[in-house]
């Protein structure tokens, strides 16, 4: 029979506090009791007491931070004063809310819709003031534009007969003067004009011969007649003969007239060869266009050149719906050209075309400006600001004067050295620079300007505190 090993006996850990807590007031008592008595025992006590400690410690924060926002709460009016954003009470007098509050920055208890700012307050706030004053109103109107010859002053040259082009004396970009030869060609009609003057001018004589035959055969019947030489009838019959010849001088006349006008049209430049026609432009300016080779035989409908006069130009402000019916001829126009370094160009609208373009739907206005450096070309696109005088006047208010609401536009008016009484705005033409007040403000009145957003912070701010 095996020997069963004896069972090897440990020695029990002493019971700590853990196997058996107290409850009610002797906790505390076997706490203090217990721990001299088991100093050589593991124990877990001391972590239970240091979160004891800190649950009170943050218990106690929680309220300290309750009480000090309160009182924050409470007194909120006396910090943002101290940190110069609240309103202080100069009378002194609790029972005022935030409206009734006056001084640095106030709105007037009186009246909600005046704000007090003394000199201090207006030079932080870098306040200006300006002047309501009546004036001309006119209205900015703004349109794209197109830059092109005025056709006044544009001719299109065609060859006065027909021929062959011998040369061509320019191209287009070309500077020219009045009278000068653009292209010669051969003209045969040179010499049919020549040569019909030739057969005009003796026909012409032809008849003059005539008309002095006939004149004299009458002279000779009168002397006869006075002796009985000839018949009356026979000197009546003379008579009819001058008259016959003298119409035909007359009409003899006409042909060759207009065959030496014809020729001389047609006649060469001077020097040039015989039976050779010129091109010559008759006005100074700036070829755009040729439309004939050398050799090449053309008529007198062709279009040989195009001249233009770029010194005065036209600019074509397309005008959109109601701005037709407010620009008128006369009113001043500034055109803005991409032109680097070059200011903006001055001119006039001449006209207004009365029919609408079909493509766009909008009525071209015409603008005659000066262009001396021909800066200005053709087809160029411009903007184009019109000054269209709506023939009225009104007060007008400079435009940073004016702040916006919920309620619509304001202003504030200086009714004091440090007060400012806000006014509603009623708004007529509205300028970059100025604003037309229709009901608001009166002329000759002091209105804030730059640095008025500041009132209206104040004005805003009580109105927000008296909702606290």
């Amino acid at each position: 029979m095996r020997d069963v090993p004896a069972r090897r006996h440990e020695p029990q850990p002493a019971m700590t506090l853990r196997d058996s807590e107290p409850t009610g007031a002797d906790a505390g008592t076997h706490d203090d009791e217990a721990a001299p008595a088991h100093t050589g025992a593991p124990t877990v006590e001391a972590p239970r007491d240091e979160r004891s400690r800190g649950g009170r410690g943050k218990a106690f924060a929680l309220v300290l931070v309750a009480v000090l926002a309160g009182a924050g709460w409470y007194e909120k009016d006396a910090l943002l004063g101290f940190m110069g954003y609240g309103q202080t009470d100069s009378a002194g007098d609790p029972g005022k809310g935030d409206a009734g509050k006056t001084g640095d920055g106030k709105s007037d208890g009186g009246n909600p819709d005046v704000v007090t700012l003394d000199e201090a307050g207006q030079k932080r706030a870098g306040l200006a003031e300006g002047k309501a004053q009546t004036r001309r109103i006119v209205l900015p109107v703004r349109a794209p534009g197109t830059v092109a010859f005025d056709e006044r002053r544009v001719t299109h040259l065609k060859p006065r007969t027909q021929g062959r082009i011998l040369s061509l004396a320019v191209q287009p970009g070309d500077r020219v003067h009045a009278g000068q030869v653009l292209a010669t060609l051969d003209a045969a009609g040179i010499l049919d004009a020549r040569n019909g003057l030739a057969s005009a001018n003796a026909a012409l004589g032809e008849a003059q011969a005539s008309e002095q035959a006939a004149a004299l055969q009458l002279k000779r019947g009168q002397e006869q007649l006075s002796f009985g030489g000839v018949a009356k009838a026979e000197v009546e019959r003379r008579q009819v003969d001058l008259a016959k010849a003298q119409a035909a001088v007359k009409s003899a006349q006409a042909n060759a007239d207009m065959y030496r006008a014809q020729y001389e049209r047609l006649a060469p430049a001077e020097g040039a060869a015989p039976g050779t026609s010129a091109i010559v432009t008759p006005l100074a300016g700036v070829v755009t266009s040729v439309g004939i080779t050398v050799g090449e035989v053309v008529d007198t409908a062709r279009d040989a050149f195009t001249v233009a006069d770029p010194s005065r130009m036209l600019v074509l402000a397309n005008l959109y719906g109601p701005d037709i019916a407010w620009v008128k001829t006369g009113d001043e126009a500034d055109v803005d050209a991409p032109v680097p370094g070059h200011p903006h160009f001055a001119g006039q609208v001449g006209a207004i075309n009365a029919a609408l373009d079909p493509a766009t739907n909008t009525a071209p206005a015409r603008i005659e400006i000066a262009n001396p450096a021909d800066i200005l070309r053709a087809n160029m696109f411009v903007s184009v600001t019109i000054s269209a005088d709506l023939g009225r006047t009104g007060v007008t208010l400079p435009a940073t004067a004016v702040q916006e609401t919920e309620q619509g536009p304001i202003a504030f008016v200086r009714t004091g050295p440090n007060t400012f009484e806000r006014r509603a705005l009623k708004l007529g033409v509205r300028r970059s620079d100025w604003v037309e007040v229709e009901d608001g403000v009166a002329d000759g009145e002091t209105v804030a300007t730059k640095g008025s957003f500041a009132l209206k912070a104040i004005l805003l701010r009580s109105l927000l505190g008296s909702t606290d």
